[in-house]
């Protein structure tokens, strides 16, 4: 199975942002705004408010810094930053909360994919059974290498465990490109782990917003 899954859910809940793409430099303050409401547009009455907000600004942070030196925008380079950016923000929201919640020394696989599948729950609520098998499908691929992560993470320094965070969530977001779109400090990955190999691309959820 592939992960396009990342790509559709991101671009329901940001409709009308991509329109944007054409006039607005991801380093303008404007693009975080346009983002961030677009985001916000999308919560659902039962998502918890201040997490759901956290999260969008986190991601869309994540979009600008990607695209900040990018001087001619397209459609297509901000649905991959929108992409890359859920994946980041979801597994490093994760993570961050099996680490204050349980402790990363104490953590169990059961962890790591409980609270993965919470991050999913948190962005998009209403999920059919078949949007549950899919974004089950994106935790058991995050799931082994985020816990051979763990068992390293004593020996990296803060920097080398985001960075590898990064990884497993371009490893697993699918159809990300070698080279990703640069960063703030206006680098490119040029070691994006493969893709999943099955090439059966998911259904997209429907929007339950």
């Amino acid at each position: 199975m592939s992960f396009s899954i990342v790509k559709n859910v991101l671009a329901v809940s940001a409709v009308g942002l991509l329109s944007l793409s054409a006039t607005v430099h991801a380093a303008d303050e404007d693009f975080l705004g346009a983002c961030t409401n677009a985001w916000m547009q999308k919560i659902n009455d039962s998502a918890e408010k201040v997490d759901y907000k956290n999260f969008g600004e986190k991601y869309c942070t994540c979009a600008s810094n990607q695209l900040r030196d990018k001087k001619d925008l397209t459609q297509d380079m901000l649905q991959k930053a929108m992409q890359l950016c859920m994946s980041r923000t979801l597994l490093h929201d994760a993570m961050d909360s099996v680490e204050e919640e349980v402790g990363l020394s104490e953590a169990k696989d059961t962890d790591v994919m409980e609270y993965c599948e919470d991050r999913w729950k948190l962005i998009y609520p209403k999920q059919t059974d078949d949007d549950k098998k899919i974004t089950t499908a994106y935790c058991e691929c995050a799931k082994p290498k985020l816990m051979d992560l763990i068992k390293q993470a004593d020996n990296m320094t803060d920097k080398q465990y985001d960075d590898a965070i990064d990884s497993v969530a371009a490893a697993c977001s699918g159809n990300v490109k070698q080279e990703t779109p640069p960063t703030a400090s206006g680098t490119t990955n040029s070691s994006t782990p493969a893709t999943p190999t099955n090439s059966t691309a998911p259904t997209t959820p429907a929007d339950t917003h």
